[in-house]
């Protein structure tokens, strides 16, 4: 079964503010409470959320620290962007 790293998923939508997705990862896990009967339903709900937060990293530009990592000839700091 794929791990759903929701904790690590929270905090990506954090550091990049994407409130909707966080407000909507809040909405699956409030059904929980409001609808515990319908498991099947929420899990579907969660891997979706999780597949979004994904699909939306993948869109973001690379950190000066994977661009250092494929090219070991650059040094951290080279672009004087912070990590």
């Amino acid at each position: 079964m794929k791990q759903l790293q929701l904790i690590n998923r929270i905090h990506e939508c954090e550091e990049h503010g994407w409130n909707d997705l966080l407000m909507k990862v809040d909405q699956v896990t409030q059904s929980l409470l409001d609808t515990p009967s319908a498991g099947t339903q929420i899990k579907s709900a969660l891997m979706l959320w999780s597949h979004e937060v994904d699909y939306r990293s993948s869109k973001l530009p690379p950190s000066e620290r994977e661009l250092a990592m494929k090219n070991p000839v650059m040094q951290i700091g080279q672009f004087g962007a912070d990590d």
